[in-house]
């Protein structure tokens, strides 16, 4: 069973658009620092009528100017003003960027990956930011409302922090000083989910103020939120597919062959899951600036996030071939796989997977900012700390399955018929083993930055900046071993006390999977009475020892240094400007596990230079070109390997599942081209095109090969680095506000984007080139904005292509996991009652989207296949909220 749980968890872009000019266009000033909040027009182009710029247009034209301004390519989000980040968290206000893609999973936008790459470095505030044992700080930690803006940089500079290979997203905080006085703000939000039926609530609250004192300007702020959220993800699933065995080898009899009399594969189990949870994340951000001159800034800030998730997947897992198969229906498209059975006296079971994760972050930051005229100086020491608790418990209930008839592909969803047993009688089901899990993982940095700028007067260099940055991180990790511990005594699930256990919601993917409501334990009785369980399954109550073999250490050292020139010329009556120069790292890195240890210490030549040419006052072309890098994760980096048996529910391909790091892991290394154009009409209307190619070295993928132990073969998952490889394409910009058109039409305004990406890279296993995971070829945002009369609305459409998911997949089946075309449909709407008071409604999911994935490819025998896998739906939510600013 262990095997099948690690298993399961483990368009062209659109045509060019003609712009409409405004008839009061208005005009970014280039050279302007754009502000964090954007600040209404006096008077348009021309002398032309005033236009004011509030809500998302003055959101969308701050994040313009930045854009605009910038030496890199870079894209920002922009709170216009507090508490009014476009979207409700940090990842999901990053769907909507050019080139961004998100994954969802557990009511949320989860991975964030740009241009494809997971491989995102994070900053808070411009400094090194991260969650646990990870290289980046996980976004949806971040309350939205805790945000002034988000910059998504695409191409880099060597003053920017290495570890970015996709790009780096700087989530920018509220400082005090950026208020022109007293503050006061906050939100509240109600959310419904509609899988889940429950609802949630988000609040979120700002105070900051600014005095002139007798040793300078002084300014304090303190925000905070709380977000809790119940949700519901819902899963109906295929695994691997093999033979039905005698003995020890693939039975040649019928009906356990084709028609050419080869053995035929059916999948060792399917079923569905309900994943549901209770979250809750606190965030809390000080901030304290004191400026005695005009000269000099010192900030002090601290950041605090706490993440506790109480959730649980309930399974309900059919195993066809744990009974007598009296029947197997050859697949018409590919014979040597089935498309239905049927089998009686069927071992079957349903699983609680109960889990208590809980993180807490910590960040402190003290820094000043020096300028002497010509030179500026500033230095900055940040300190990290996080901790991470997950608790685990799990425990399989096993029924006999009279009669039991699978279809393994009934319209992309596997179909389960079982009669003869009432899946609601709790004397039906006996319970068979329980897991008893605990982890506890710590990490903790401390960062120390100088950096030194000096301006010239004029000519061709305009300023050099150097700069020094000296890390050290220290990342501990223990947890107990993850196995079936079988019952001694079993019992059954009537003996326990009727709180012990629950029902199963019903309808599971929309009712495809066919199975109806089951028992399973009750989650949150597991976690506080697991003593009572084991007890009562014969077992020893004793709080599971860390095991010596899942623990680790990891200590890293790094060394940085930069330096570089900022220029500019005219090109006849063209104006060039640029970035260019050298970033040189070190790293020194010191791995300690039970019995196994690595060492490795490399030095990273990371060049770069940046040119931006104005080719008319609205017309600019950027080129970029550098070599980036980014670590492996911490975990990957793990130099153990935790093996899990598979048990005998069924004729599984392997004995059991594996997963571990890989201490030989080196840094993705890449050497990085990218051109943009882009036209700027007016401070709200644009068009850019762009385009990338980055040559990869060492991209990590992880991938899974048999390995014996103990003369036993299990089927283990490993990061590797997998050679040479490349990421290229090409990026669509477009947006407008319709001011020319008449009456409450001129509100009207839209957002398009398209990327193309294509990524290959080398195949460590059987050779040759495969696509890069998480790749789409295409992917678009489409938005349709309305702002006028106090009504603000977006109505938001979000589109990827096809993407694998992973590779070497084991079983008979294809062996690559191939992601269907997603897509989701967003809306949301505000309106100003007064100007310190804003109803708003947010609608997600509008079309009940449903995910498909599938086995498509090649096995191991080299026969090509296409079956489904997994068919996931997830809720659709409703939240009515209220904005205030006093």
């Amino acid at each position: 069973m262990k095997s099948f749980r690690n298993a399961v968890l483990c368009s062209a872009s659109f045509g060019a658009l003609a712009l409409v000019t405004p008839a009061h266009a208005q005009t970014a000033d280039a050279s302007a620092a754009p502000a964090a909040a954007p600040q209404s027009d006096a008077q348009g182009d021309e002398g032309g009528p005033a236009i004011v710029v509030t809500g998302v247009r003055a959101s969308l034209a701050s994040a313009q100017s930045i854009k605009r301004s910038s030496i890199n390519i870079v894209d920002s989000i922009v709170a216009e003003d507090i508490g009014k980040l476009p979207d409700n968290t940090v990842s999901d206000a990053l769907q909507r960027v050019t080139g961004v893609q998100i994954t969802r999973a557990a009511g949320e936008a989860a991975t964030v990956q740009i241009r494809g790459l997971p491989n995102v470095g994070t900053l808070i505030n411009g400094r090194e930011a991260f969650t646990g044992t990870s290289r980046a700080v996980s976004l949806a930690d971040i309350p939205a409302e805790l945000v002034a803006g988000v910059d998504v940089y695409k191409t880099s500079t060597p003053d920017i922090v290495e570890g970015g290979v996709a790009g780096m997203v700087d989530i920018r905080l509220h400082r005090p000083l950026d208020f022109k006085g007293l503050e006061i703000a906050g939100s509240v939000r109600g959310i419904y989910s509609s899988q889940s039926d429950k609802m949630s609530y988000v609040g979120s609250g700002l105070v900051s103020n600014r005095w002139d004192t007798s040793i300078g300007e002084i300014g304090l702020l303190i925000s905070g939120s709380y977000n809790r959220r119940k949700y519901q993800d819902q899963d109906a699933f295929n695994y691997v597919s093999s033979c039905v065995t005698a003995g020890t080898a693939c039975a040649t009899t019928a009906p356990y062959v084709n028609s050419s009399g080869n053995p035929i594969a059916i999948p060792d189990t399917v079923g569905g899951i309900y994943a549901s949870g209770d979250r809750q994340r606190i965030g809390a951000n000080v901030s304290l600036q004191w400026k005695p001159n005009p000269d000099v800034d010192v900030h002090v800030d601290g950041i605090y996030t706490k993440y506790k998730n109480l959730y649980n997947n309930s399974y309900f897992i059919a195993i066809p071939k744990a009974g007598t198969v009296t029947s197997i229906t050859a697949n018409s498209d590919y014979n040597f796989l089935g498309s239905s059975s049927t089998t009686t006296n069927a071992y079957t079971l349903s699983s609680m997977q109960a889990y208590l994760d809980q993180t807490d972050s910590y960040q402190g930051n003290i820094g000043a900012k020096w300028n002497t005229g010509h030179a500026t100086l500033s230095t900055e020491v940040t300190y990290n700390y996080s901790k991470i608790r997950d608790r685990n418990v799990i425990v399989d209930t096993g029924f006999n399955s009279p009669s039991m008839t699978v279809n393994y592909n009934q319209g992309g969803t596997p179909n389960v018929g079982i009669t003869g047993v009432d899946l609601t009688n709790p004397a039906n089901y006996t319970l068979e083993d329980i897991f008893n899990n605990r982890s506890l993982a710590t990490s903790s940095q401390v960062a120390w930055r100088n950096d030194l700028k000096y301006d010239f007067d004029g000519g061709f260099l305009k300023n050099f900046k150097i700069g020094t940055r000296l890390t050290h991180r220290s990342v501990n990790s223990q947890a107990t071993t993850s196995t079936a511990i079988p019952a001694n005594t079993y019992i059954l699930m009537s003996t326990l006390p009727s709180n012990a256990y629950t029902t199963s919601p019903t309808n599971l993917v929309h009712g495809k999977l066919g199975v109806g409501q089951y028992l399973t334990m009750n989650p949150t009785y597991l976690l506080n009475n697991t003593a009572s369980v084991l007890s009562a399954m014969g077992l020893s109550t004793a709080e599971p020892a860390y095991d010596p073999n899942n623990a680790f250490s990891d200590q890293e050292d790094t060394y940085a240094f930069y330096g570089q020139v900022e220029y500019g010329f005219n090109l006849g009556n063209m104006p060039v400007s640029g970035v260019g120069g050298l970033r040189v790292v070190n790293t020194v890195e010191q791995l300690q596990g039970n019995g196994v240890s690595s060492k490795q210490n490399y030095l990273n030549l990371l060049p770069n230079i940046n040119a931006k040419v104005g080719l008319t006052d609205k017309l600019f072309l950027r080129l970029a070109w550098g070599k980036a890098m980014t670590r492996p994760e911490f975990s990957a980096l793990n130099p153990l390997v935790s093996y899990a048996p598979s048990g005998s529910t069924g004729n599984q391909t392997y004995y059991g599942s594996g997963s571990g790091g890989n201490p030989a892991l080196l840094p993705i290394k890449t050497t990085d081209y990218d051109a943009s154009l882009e036209f700027y009409a007016n401070k709200s209307t644009s068009l850019t095109v762009a385009g990338f190619y980055r040559k990869m070295n060492g991209y990590i993928q992880t991938y899974s090969e048999p390995e014996v132990l103990a003369g036993n073969t299990y089927l283990v998952s490993r990061p590797r680095n997998t050679g040479d490889g490349y990421l290229t394409g090409a990026e669509v910009a477009y947006q407008q506000f319709f001011d020319f058109l008449p009456g409450a039409f001129s509100g009207l305004g839209m957002q398009l984007n398209g990327t193309y990406s294509d990524g290959m890279t080398d195949d460590p296993i059987h050779g040759g080139k495969e696509r890069v995971v998480d790749v789409s070829h295409w992917s678009y945002n489409a938005v349709a904005i309305y702002e006028k009369y106090g009504i603000t609305a977006r109505l938001a459409y979000n589109w990827r292509s096809s993407y694998v998911d992973s590779y070497n997949s084991g079983g008979s089946q294809a062996n690559t996991i191939v992601v269907a075309p997603t897509g989701q449909l967003d809306f949301s709407a505000s309106y100003d009652v007064n100007r310190r008071l804003t109803l708003t409604f947010n609608a997600t999911n509008l079309t009940n989207r449903v995910y498909h994935d599938s086995f498509q490819g090649v096995n191991a025998s080299g026969q090509y296949s296409n079956t489904p896998r997994d068919t996931r739906t997830y809720d659709r939510t409703v939240e009515f909220g209220v904005r205030f600013k006093l």
